[in-house]
C-alpha cells in the first residue's frame, strides 16, 4: 500500500479521467470488478446547515495509523505541503500510531483535547475508530476518513480507493498471464487493515478456482519484509509460476529474490513504487512483465481540500471514490525516475521540485 514521484501525470479509465504523478496518461482497464461499501450513496454533507463551518484560521488535527513504509511517508509529506501551502491553515497537527489501534484513539482524544476545527483520520481498525469518529462529529468537528475503511456512516466525507478493484486487476491480469492454469504465492499487506483484506480478497476473486494459492504471508508492503518472506517461498516451493504482490517494494523484493536464487522470473504484479519501476524496465527486454494498479500518494491532500471545502461552509460529497490508473509493459517507461532513488511513489501532486528536494534525486 500502499509511495512518491513528480509534477502532474495519469489519465484513468474511460468513465472518469484524473491527472496526477509525473507522465503521460496510464491506460486503466475497462470496467474491472469492484466492491463498494454497502452504506454506499450519492449523499452530500451539506456542511453551512450541519453548523460545521467555521472562520479561519483553522488548526487541522491528522491521525495516522502508521509510517512503516515509503508509500505512508510519502502520503503525509503530500499533506503538509498541501497544508503549507494554504494561508487558512493555522497549523496541521499529526499524530502516528505506529500500528497501534489503542493509541489511535488516545491520539484523536489527544486532538480532540486541542479543540481542532477538523479531523482527517487513516483508521487502522475500521471498527475500532468507529466510536471515536461517530462522537467527534456528533460533537460538530467535521472527520474525513481516508486511506482505509471506517465502520460507520456517522463522518463527514470519506475519500475512497476500491481496493478490492485494485486487487482485482492485478490478479486478473496475472491468471490471463499464466492462462489460468499454475502456482502462485502471495505477498499481502499489513495484516488487519482493510487494505490488505480487500486486495486479497479482490486478487483471489480474480484469479478463480484453476490457480493453486500455494501460501499467503503478511509483509507490510515493505521491501525488507517482502524479501525475507519471498526468500522463504522459494526455499518452500520449487515451482512458483507467479506472485501476487500487494505493493511495489514487495514486488521488488521478489524479483531481487528470484534473481539471488537463479529462479526464473515469473510474472508479478506491482504498483508506482520507484524502486521497482526501475527494476521492472531494466527487466522488462528480459521478459519480464507486470502490472501496476497505482494508489495515490495524494489522497491525503484530497481528504484536506474535502475538510476545509466542508469548514469554509460548502457542502461536500460524503463517498468519493479516487480512479486507479494501471502502470503497464507498454508505458512503465514513462513513470520510472531513473535519477531518483527508489523510495519515490508514481501517483503524486508533488512538483519535480519538490519531489527532487525531498529524494534528494540527481
Amino acid at each position: 500500500m500502499t509511495r512518491s514521484g513528480s509534477s502532474v501525470l495519469m489519465a484513468a479509465s474511460a468513465a472518469a479521467a484524473i491527472s496526477v504523478g509525473w507522465m503521460a496518461a496510464a491506460m486503466a482497464q475497462e470496467e474491472p470488478k469492484g466492491l463498494r461499501p454497502e452504506k454506499w450513496s450519492d449523499e452530500v454533507s451539506a456542511c453551512a446547515e450541519l453548523g460545521l463551518a467555521k472562520d479561519p484560521p483553522w488548526t487541522i488535527g491528522v491521525s495516522n495509523y502508521s509510517l512503516g513504509n515509503s508509500w505512508r511517508v510519502q502520503m503525509i509529506e503530500e499533506l503538509k505541503v498541501a497544508a503549507a501551502k494554504d494561508s487558512r491553515i493555522e497549523e496541521l497537527v499529526i499524530t502516528n500510531s505506529d500500528g497501534n489501534a489503542a493509541k489511535q484513539l488516545s491520539d484523536i482524544e489527544d486532538l480532540r483535547s486541542r479543540e481542532v476545527d477538523g479531523l482527517i483520520i487513516a483508521p487502522l481498525s475500521s471498527d475500532g475508530a468507529a466510536p471515536a469518529v461517530e462522537e467527534a462529529v456528533a460533537d460538530g468537528v467535521p472527520v474525513v476518513i481516508f486511506n482505509n475503511e471506517i465502520a460507520t456512516d456517522k463522518f463527514t466525507s470519506i475519500v475512497w480507493i476500491d481496493e478490492f478493484k485494485f486487487g482485482w486487476i492485478g490478479g486478473d491480469w496475472l491468471r490471463e498471464k499464466l492462462g489460468d492454469k499454475g502456482n502462485i504465492v502471495v505477498l499481502e499487506g499489513i495484516a488487519g487493515t482493510s487494505t490488505s483484506d480487500l486486495r486479497t480478497r479482490g486478487a483471489l476473486d480474480a484469479l478463480g478456482p484453476n490457480i493453486t494459492v500455494l501460501a499467503r504471508q503478511p509483509a507490510g508492503w515493505a521491501y525488507d519484509k517482502g524479501k525475507t518472506v519471498m526468500e522463504d517461498f522459494i526455499s518452500a516451493y520449487p515451482q512458483i509460476d507467479g506472485v501476487y504482490s500487494q505493493g511495489g517494494a514487495m514486488s521488488q523484493a521478489a524479483v531481487d529474490a528470484l534473481n539471488a536464487a537463479n529462479r526464473p522470473l515469473v510474472p508479478i504484479t506491482g504498483e508506482g513504487y520507484n524502486g521497482f519501476l526501475k527494476t521492472w524496465l531494466a527487466n522488462r527486454d528480459a521478459g519480464f512483465s507486470s502490472v501496476g494498479p497505482d494508489e495515490p500518494t495524494w489522497q491525503s491532500v484530497r481528504a484536506l481540500e474535502l475538510l476545509t471545502a466542508c469548514l469554509s461552509g460548502e457542502s461536500v460529497r460524503k463517498w468519493e471514490e479516487l480512479p486507479l490508473p494501471v502502470i503497464t509493459d507498454e508505458n512503465v517507461g514513462d513513470y520510472a525516475l531513473t535519477n531518483c532513488p527508489d523510495d519515490v511513489w508514481a501517483n503524486t501532486k508533488m512538483d519535480k521540485e519538490t519531489i527532487s528536494s525531498f529524494y534528494q534525486c540527481k
